[in-house]
């Protein structure tokens, strides 16, 4: 099916030499105007729209190539015949590619570009727009334009600084550029030519000028890198300017982009009416519009999320095929559990029993996320997974992040568990050698059957009879490779995380894509939900509740943060805040100070004596343990707040209200800014750690909340989960994967052999710690 009208417009343009002639407007909007009348296909409309877009602003060659283009679409061909360059073949050191160099190639290694794949993959951080070109009769003072005109003058004055200055004209008027300390200038200007030229213009003694502007000769046939486009603005390093990274990455996409073949399969890019990936690449670098970029930015996002998915779903199909540890835990052992307990369980931690019940009997590895708000009762749902293991004849072993909290899950393990006769023990770097010794032979022969404690645990030294069954809390807090050492203590062993931070779905999804996901958002019953309040320069209130509170005989804290800028130390900054507090507003109490440079046997003295009642309140720099459960400290006051994130300052106010009593927060910053100030309102309103982290997503960003590198998955070159539109591709990339898994997608063997190609470049050697993510 072919559009004889179109047909004879192409003939007359090649006749006009493709110079935008044939029809009144330009072709382009020929096209717009005629395509829905046009007897071709929906495909063919798409293709021949797509091909024209930007038409006006092409050389005469790249016209005629779209009409060559064009023609075959029309005669039903799928298009010229093409040389494919697999992106794969990019893999090659960049010192290799046209232009560069080992010299240049020891710069851009600064900028982590080793490979030419990677100088493809250097994306713009920001854009310029000098595609519109102004008359100098209608220049602005002080605003950035572009200037097309013929030099009349190159001169030079050798001053304090060297000046070369470059006349143009363009019959409107005249323009003086002016360049400093670069002679080199002088040979590359003549008169006669057709420059372009952009830059802030200024209005100086009746002249026109443009320091310091980017330039580019113009000639028949010339396609502008710099100028007279939306130009590409990239991050830079010592040794390389704009200009030079500008005409490299141009050179490589030149040779690389109009040749490679797409790797996805063609059902998704239809279904979404993707961009090609040569055309993405191309407009991510050298957009032919603001449109145009657009849609390669949502190629590229897309590419990178279903790439992290697809990795996902394959670790979590291959853990699933692998044979794991059949118990039998049934409702009768839930119930069992539950009488154990001195207090009656909330639904939440019902329903993520029965999860945990149900994959320990599934005779495949469990592999769950359990995260849930602060002081939601996540602990007691991994110490009925621990409990579900012993009793069929397994040992268990749990992980915390600190000493502190391996101890008070210890405690309470040993009060709940102790009562049916399970032997727990508690192993940290602080366990006394003789002792240390002592339980190492009682976990290889078995007879302890839930050991809990810090990294120590991990040790080589430390082997089980039988274990079964891995918790690892606070996961974000320990390094991929530690939680890869605590499961090779076993063999395709059921493995719990936890994570005190509640974390938003959309994040939960990217990053633990491979774990089947509990949620505990329902808070044990009577308790009050903790009072927050944030004051901006007059402090007195907060303190005047801490004191009223502390007569009744309760407990409080006050957390300073440490200034980075300042010359003090930690030990100084909690000691100064201790002392004016013991002046002031706690005159006659009894103050305990916490800051990191004390050793574990320290903060574990000064947290008894906190719980006991010999101290009264808490000063600390440091974050308080998460976890740490003190029921009658009610009062949180936390000075400059506005100089922690929303998940931080919502895990401290985590640390009151862990008992019935009435808790507050409050929260006090020097800051009048009403950004900082709406930022802390947030928490005034909700006291759900799940709208909280939401909104600490949108504020701050996923690597600040969890500290990505920590999660062993790849940091995203384009994608922002931060902004809602790639939140939505997330979700498609995810239901793709998904359908991809289930076999309902059909992908070319060649293409998906690229796409793995490409995946294990991205992933390195990381594809296999996302299984213990």
């Amino acid at each position: 099916m072919g559009w004889k009208l179109l047909e004879n417009v192409l003939r007359l343009e090649k006749k006009k030499g493709f110079t935008d002639k044939a029809v009144s407007g330009g072709i382009e909007k020929f096209i717009e105007k005629n395509i829905d009348k046009a007897p071709l296909t929906s495909k063919q409309k798409e293709k021949v729209r797509s091909l024209f877009e930007g038409y006006a602003n092409l050389t005469p060659e790249k016209r005629a190539e779209v009409a060559g283009n064009v023609i075959a679409v029309l005669q039903g061909k799928t298009t010229i015949k093409e040389k494919f360059i697999p992106l794969s073949e990019t893999f090659i050191p960049v010192q290799y590619v046209k232009g560069v160099g080992p010299k240049l190639a020891k710069v851009f290694k600064k900028l982590g570009i080793i490979e030419a794949y990677d100088l493809l993959y250097y994306f713009p951080r920001d854009y310029l727009d000098l595609s519109r070109t102004t008359k100098i009769a209608y220049l602005k003072n002080g605003e950035r334009f572009t200037v097309q005109g013929k030099v009349v003058r190159v001169a030079e004055k050798k001053a304090r600084v060297n000046l070369i200055i470059v006349t143009i004209t363009d019959k409107t008027g005249y323009l003086n550029a002016v360049w400093f300390n670069q002679p080199y200038l002088k040979d590359v200007f003549k008169e006669g030519q057709e420059v372009v030229l952009s830059g802030k213009v200024q209005f100086s003694y009746g002249k026109w000028e443009m320091p310091s502007p980017e330039y580019e000769i113009a000639y028949e046939g010339r396609e502008f890198v710099h100028t007279k486009r939306i130009i590409p603005i990239y991050s830079l390093t010592q040794g390389i300017s704009e200009k030079v990274l500008r005409n490299k990455i141009k050179n490589v996409l030149d040779i690389y982009a109009p040749h490679v073949p797409d790797y996805l399969p063609d059902e998704i890019i239809e279904k979404y009416k993707m961009v090609s990936l040569g055309e993405a690449l191309y407009n991510i670098h050298f957009p032919e519009n603001f449109r145009k970029l657009q849609k390669a930015k949502d190629r590229l996002i897309f590419d990178e999320l279903f790439m992290l998915q697809i990795v996902l779903g394959k670790r979590k199909k291959e853990i699933k095929s692998h044979e794991g540890i059949k118990m039998n835990v049934g409702k009768e052992m839930i119930s069992e559990f539950e009488k154990l307990l001195p207090f009656e369980p909330t639904n939440a931690q019902k329903r993520a029993m029965e999860e945990i019940a149900k994959d320990l009997s599934s005779g495949k590895p469990m592999n769950r996320l359990l995260h849930g708000d602060v002081g939601s009762g996540k602990t007691t749902v991994a110490l009925f997974a621990l409990f579900a293991a012993v009793k069929n004849g397994y040992q268990g072993a749990m992980m915390s992040p600190t000493e502190i909290l391996a101890r008070q899950t210890f405690n309470v393990a040993n009060a709940i568990l102790g009562k049916t006769g399970i032997k727990t023990a508690l192993l940290t770097s602080g366990t006394k050698k003789k002792e240390r010794k002592e339980i190492l032979e009682k976990v290889a022969k078995g007879e302890i059957g839930v050991l809990i404690g810090t990294h120590a645990i991990i040790q080589e030294d430390v082997r089980f009879k039988n274990l079964a069954l891995n918790v690892v809390d606070e996961q974000h807090r320990f390094g991929v490779m530690q939680r890869g050492i605590l499961r090779k203590k076993a063999e395709f062993p059921h493995t719990l995380v936890m994570s005190a931070t509640p974390i938003p779905r959309t994040l939960a999804l990217t990053l633990y894509g491979d774990l089947d996901i509990s949620q505990i958002r329902e808070m044990p019953k009577g308790r009050k939900p903790v009072i927050t309040k944030v004051y901006a320069g007059n402090y007195s209130e907060p303190y005047a509740v801490l004191v009223s509170e502390l007569q009744e005989g309760r407990k409080g804290y006050v957390v300073c943060p440490l200034v980075e800028e300042s010359e003090k130390s930690e030990l100084q900054s909690v000691m100064e805040k201790a002392e004016e507090l013991k002046e002031t507003h706690l005159r006659g109490f009894k103050v305990g100070v916490l800051y990191g440079g004390l050793s574990s046997e320290e903060k574990k003295k000064i947290m008894e004596k906190f719980k006991s009642g010999e101290i009264d309140v808490i000063v600390s720099t440091t974050v308080i343990e998460v976890g740490v459960d003190v029921p009658d400290a009610t009062v949180m006051i936390i000075e400059d707040a506005d100089h922690f994130g929303l998940a931080t300052l919502h895990q401290l106010r985590g640390r009151v209200g862990r008992g019935n009593l009435q808790s507050y927060c409050f929260l006090l910053t020097k800051s009048v800014k009403e950004e900082s100030l709406s930022r802390l309102r947030v928490l005034e309103r909700t006291t759900d750690g799940f709208e909280v982290s939401e909104a600490d997503l949108k504020l701050r960003g996923p690597g600040e909340l969890f500290g990505l590198k920590q999660h062993g998955l790849p940091e995203f070159k384009i994608t922002m989960l931060t902004r809602e539109k790639d939140l939505k591709i997330l979700e498609i990339a995810r239901k793709e994967a998904e359908n991809f898994a289930r076999g309902k997608i059909k992908w070319e063997k060649e293409k998906y052999e690229e796409f793995v190609k490409l995946t294990e470049k991205k992933f390195g050697e990381k594809i296999s710690l996302i299984e213990v993510a």
